[in-house]
């Protein structure tokens, strides 16, 4: 920062972050110009996982960090928050040249141009914990101890303003919850590690019967639910499970009816590293012998609108053959159209997927 003027605007732009994410990208710039860094990152570590929020150099190498398990290794923010400093810190006040030279961290941040770092940690929550790091050019040399002393003032503004994010994020989780309440859906908001963060009175009332929140993750007690929920978690990840399941069926029991469990993401959490929410969990009911309209079935399952056509024919009785005749197609449009609502749906043949849509009980040999 050439001066006051200057201060005061990134303090301004700091604030300005805690409601709109994505403006950290800006202060991380912003700071990283005025200390020759080469990229910034903010890391929340915690409950809810290792979410982050990366620029330049950083965003560049931080897929392969992640994927080759050398965040996880990173001994810089334990270091940090074990000191214990109401500033900022550098290599130097964390490491010795010798750990730094042994360190297999410090030696993936070298191999790639990068390895001289200053940064806060701020410790929040039971185990949570707040990093904003920048990371200088390792041919540049170390930030000096004045330059580090002059990011100081910048520590209780970014605490204040990753907190206001943190609680504004938990009541955004609250608010959805409590509406869905309003419509008489059971729902619970997921974390990005699919803990629950918030939980309607209704989700309450089917836990732990049909939903129970561990340790690992929320979990579905049917075991053949539970498959297609880990497949639709998993679907979260971009690109990682395009086929995934969004709508679970779960078996009809004798103390209740068969239920639909619908996961969706809460759109742009992945770019707002304080965000609580990353999905929602919403939990219908499908009434026994009711049939269901070809719209309804559409949205239930994300279906297209031929699938679901199709689907409601096989409902009300029709065969691959009737269906392809009253729709003036070949049968093998119908197979493949069907091939779909069974991915879908997460059934695998014509009796489960009509068993399913009427609420009738799906059988032990479907599990």
């Amino acid at each position: 920062m050439r001066g006051p003027a200057d201060f005061d605007a990134l303090v301004d732009l700091i604030y300005e972050a805690a409601v709109v994410p994505e403006v950290w990208s800006d202060v991380l710039d912003r700071v990283a110009a005025a200390t020759g860094s080469v990229g910034g990152v903010i890391l929340a570590q915690g409950r809810h996982g290792l979410q982050w929020r990366a620029t330049g150099a950083i965003l560049t190498h931080m897929p392969e960090a992640l994927s080759g398990g050398w965040m996880a290794l990173n001994p810089r923010p334990a270091r940090a928050l074990a000191l214990d400093r109401a500033g900022f810190v550098h290599d130097h006040d964390l490491f010795t040249e010798a750990e730094m030279a042994a360190d297999p961290v410090y030696g993936f941040l070298r191999a790639r141009g990068l390895g001289w770092c200053t940064g806060v940690a701020i410790p929040t929550v039971a185990d949570d914990a707040i990093v904003f790091s920048w990371e200088r050019a390792y041919a540049a040399g170390p930030f000096s101890t004045e330059a580090v002393r002059a990011l100081d003032p910048l520590r209780a503004h970014l605490a204040r303003a990753g907190l206001i994010a943190a609680r504004l994020g938990l009541a955004r989780a609250r608010s959805i919850v409590a509406t869905l309440d309003l419509l008489g859906l059971p729902a619970a908001v997921l974390s990005p590690r699919h803990r629950v963060v918030a939980a309607n009175d209704l989700f309450a009332g089917l836990v732990p019967a049909v939903a129970q929140d561990r340790a690992d993750r929320i979990h579905l007690a049917d075991p053949r639910a539970d498959r297609l929920l880990v497949r639709a978690l998993d679907a979260l990840v971009p690109a990682s499970h395009p086929e995934a399941v969004a709508s679970i069926p779960i078996a009809a029991r004798a103390e209740r009816r068969a239920m639909i469990v619908h996961l969706m993401p809460v759109r742009g959490a992945a770019r707002d590293v304080f965000a609580a929410a990353a999905s929602i969990l919403i939990v219908v009911d499908v009434r026994q012998g009711r049939a269901l309209s070809a719209d309804l079935i559409q949205g239930l399952f994300d279906l297209t609108p031929a699938e679901a056509r199709v689907a409601r024919g096989l409902m009300t009785g029709g065969t691959v053959g009737t269906l392809a005749g009253a729709q003036g197609v070949v049968p093998a449009t119908i197979r493949t159209q069907l091939k779909s609502v069974f991915a879908k749906t997460g059934t695998a043949r014509q009796a489960d997927l009509v068993a399913m849509l009427t609420g009738a009980m799906i059988g032990p040999e479907a599990l």
